[in-house]
């Protein structure tokens, strides 16, 4: 009997290993193994010289590049399983026919998001004594704890799309798992929005705004991924029924970008109007302040007006729409480095001699990312690369019509 278990899973195990020989994979491969490898030393370097000592966060900012690029992956990973959500859960062909990648690209990119945040506590442990010892009324527990349940989720997906030999039963609870992806991927995005929006005291981040953006801006990405990684994959030449999945990609992705723009224009009107208070100053940080390259060229040029005018000129080239996607995934890191540190710019009191506040000419504090924060960021995507791309690689993604 027990002879009969291993080689039934021998054989699970080879039936699931593949070599995919056209797959372009091996340079993001090795571009993985550098990146983790750098990303290692500056890991180490962290817990030996210490949080403080290692990144460029004060007392007065307090949250920097990493809780932006924590925000950047696992969002992006939510959207992701937002889309999965509608082909699996609610039958939307187009996105079934790519299910299988839609899962295992959201749950590596969530990996990649728990080494950002795993760095910026400053100590691992802290994670599991706030599951041991939770705090009901924080939102930050319940953000952690919702991430949480979504890696369950994804990675019990996971488990049913790779079963051999699969079931309608098992098909219906893809279904059901695809709906609670997508359920709780929108709870855990909004409430990470929440997170910023209940603190009353800094007046950029108060409110519903980032909750309602951070969710449409983590869908316009997911469908922004979804279409790059796929002409990567393909070599730009993507059979033809995948194409109809792409372009509707493309649709939503745009239609993402509308929303997204009709949230600014409100939300800087809203903090401008507040003269003179502190979202007056972090708007003013943004178009003409220490954050204004990152706003005008990364914000409005590379998240919204140039992707949204290839998306608009694409007349159904599935290239033009993976260009858009890049460029949209390089610009939404500045609006999401900018959403996290805008904030936090204005002084919670003034910078007196003595006071230990320091800001520059304009009244603002100041923050610049340190060395160490740029390479754990970059081992964020040293570990998206390594594991992403093996799995394109030894994995069969290609999703099999059960209809």
């Amino acid at each position: 009997m027990a002879a009969h278990t291993e080689n039934h899973g021998k054989s699970f195990l080879k039936s699931l290993i593949v070599n995919n020989k056209d797959i372009p994979a091996m340079p993001f491969i090795v571009l993985g193994l550098i990146l983790c490898a750098v990303g290692a030393v500056a890991v180490v370097t962290v817990f030996v010289k210490g949080h403080h000592e290692s990144y460029g966060v004060t007392r007065q900012v307090p949250w920097g590049l990493l809780i932006s690029s924590y925000a950047y992956f696992v969002i992006i990973s939510t959207g992701i399983a937002f889309i999965g959500g509608l082909g699996h859960a609610f039958g939307y062909e187009k996105y079934a026919k790519i299910s299988k990648r839609i899962v295992v690209l959201a749950t590596i990119v969530l990996l990649a998001g728990f080494t950002q945040i795993l760095m910026e506590i400053g100590n691992p442990l802290r994670m599991v004594y706030m599951m041991i010892s939770p705090n009901f009324k924080a939102p930050i527990f319940w953000m952690g704890m919702f991430y949480g349940i979504e890696l369950v989720i994804l990675a019990f997906e996971l488990y049913l799309i790779f079963k051999p030999n699969q079931t309608e039963s098992d098909h219906k609870l893809a279904a059901v798992a695809g709906f609670l992806a997508l359920l709780v991927g929108v709870l855990a995005t909004s409430n990470l929005g929440y997170v910023f929006g209940s603190l009353n005291a800094r007046d950029w981040y108060h409110g519903i705004y980032f909750s309602t953006f951070l969710v449409v801006s983590g869908v316009t990405a997911g469908a922004a991924l979804l279409i790059l990684v796929h002409n990567i994959v393909y070599k730009g030449s993507l059979p033809e029924e995948l194409k109809p999945s792409m372009l509707s990609l493309g649709k939503l992705m745009g239609g993402g970008i509308g929303v997204m723009m009709f949230l600014y224009l409100w939300k800087m009107l809203s903090s401008i109007f507040t003269e003179p208070g502190d979202a007056y100053m972090s708007v003013m940080a943004l178009v003409s302040g220490p954050l204004a390259f990152n706003f005008w060229i990364g914000e409005m040029l590379l998240a919204v007006v140039l992707p949204l005018a290839l998306i608009v000129t694409a007349k159904g080239s599935v290239k033009k729409l993976s260009l858009a996607g890049f460029i949209f995934l390089i610009g939404l890191f500045f609006t999401r480095f900018d959403f996290v540190v805008a904030g936090q710019l204005p002084p919670m009191r003034e910078g007196f001699p003595g006071s230990g506040v320091v800001t520059d000419a304009l009244g603002l504090a100041m923050y610049s990312p340190s060395a160490l924060e740029w390479l754990v960021y970059m081992f964020g995507f040293g570990v998206f690369f390594l594991l992403y791309f093996s799995a394109e690689k030894f994995l069969n993604l290609e999703t099999e019509s059960h209809h």
